[in-house]
């Protein structure tokens, strides 16, 4: 749960993650949770909440490890002979 929150944490502050899926993905559970209730539980609220951030956090992963294989070049190499 601990390294959850902390990988969350980490992504929602990382400025390689859009801030397009912050908002929808982060912003959207936050706003439903302060929005009146359709059904008086709280059972529904963590479920979207939690919903979201997981969802967060599988998307927000993928940008990251996509920008770190961006730094591989890519070099062809070929023999010259000397006479």
């Amino acid at each position: 749960m601990w390294r959850f929150l902390r990988l969350f944490w980490y992504l929602l502050n990382n400025p390689q993650v859009g801030s397009h899926k912050k908002l929808i993905l982060v912003g959207f559970p936050i706003l439903y949770l302060i929005m009146p209730d359709l059904i008086p539980f709280i059972i529904d609220d963590l479920i979207i909440i939690a919903l979201g951030f997981w969802s967060f956090v599988k998307t927000a992963k993928r940008d990251v490890k996509m920008s770190r294989d961006q730094d591989i070049i890519d070099v062809e190499a070929r023999t010259v002979k000397d006479d």
